[in-house]
């Protein structure tokens, strides 16, 4: 604990030894030592039963100048806990082990959607968010040179106007994070009843859109659910390059 941390290094400092007294109080503190930056002498005094001045008295006893010295080191040091060091090794092994399962998750169907794709006259690829659409347009593109094509559309009312010229020899692909298809769940339905082929890419966890097409695929990427973090979709990037190893394998 941090205020274990600083009571430690200032009693080590001390000559004086803690009565049984000071000792309760000082657990006391221990365990509401994240609210002391926001509390008075006195709020604090009476959260551990005690007098200001037993408060303020223990307080010089451990070292500090006083109170408001006290609540200073205690919230610089919360302050610095609250920092996360950037952790390049930490993050490499994640990536590898996102792209391992990510692998692994695919392994059995990859071939088959590689097969569809390559089998179907008219190819569609839909992304639903910025970076996706980045990711399509590289896929799309890196298959134009092995002489393999696929129309990219860009936004939803693309995706309508397409979908009416989509029919049993067409396929879509879509690449989505969360797998939620609100905003056009009714197209895909419609593409379904036309005997189109809808192959989704999504994050592994379970999604409408999964529900609603004939094959999925799923990318692994922990990054997804930290806060604060960017998202380097690698693990995405991995996934649609393995996929276009696979069209180019069964060509």
């Amino acid at each position: 604990m941090i205020l274990l941390n600083i009571i430690e290094k200032y009693y080590s400092q001390s000559k004086h030894e803690f009565t049984n007294n000071e000792k309760e109080i000082l657990r006391s503190l221990i365990k509401a030592y994240r609210k002391i930056p926001k509390l008075t002498i006195h709020e604090l005094a009476e959260s551990c039963y005690v007098s200001s001045s037993s408060l303020h008295r223990l307080i010089k006893k451990l070292g500090f100048r006083g109170f408001p010295d006290f609540k200073y080191k205690i919230s610089d040091e919360l302050s610095s806990q609250s920092i996360k060091t950037y952790d390049t090794e930490d993050y490499m092994k994640n990536i590898i082990e996102n792209i391992e399962i990510t692998k692994r998750l695919n392994e059995k169907s990859i071939i088959k959607v590689a097969n569809l794709i390559l089998q179907k006259e008219k190819r569609y690829c839909f992304g639903t968010g910025w970076k996706q659409k980045q990711i399509i347009d590289n896929f799309s593109t890196d298959l134009l040179y092995y002489g393999e094509s696929f129309t990219t559309l860009r936004t939803i009312d693309d995706l309508k106007v397409a979908s009416e010229y989509m029919g049993e020899n067409s396929l879509l692909l879509i690449v989505s994070l969360s797998g939620n298809a609100k905003g056009y769940t009714d197209i895909l339905k419609k593409c379904k009843l036309n005997g189109v082929t809808i192959i989704s890419i999504t994050s592994d966890s379970p999604n409408p859109l999964s529900s609603l097409v004939d094959y999925s695929l799923y990318f692994k990427d922990d990054i997804l659910y930290q806060d604060n973090k960017h998202w380097n979709c690698i693990t995405l990037h991995f996934l649609t390059d393995y996929l276009i190893e696979m069209i180019i394998a069964n060509k």
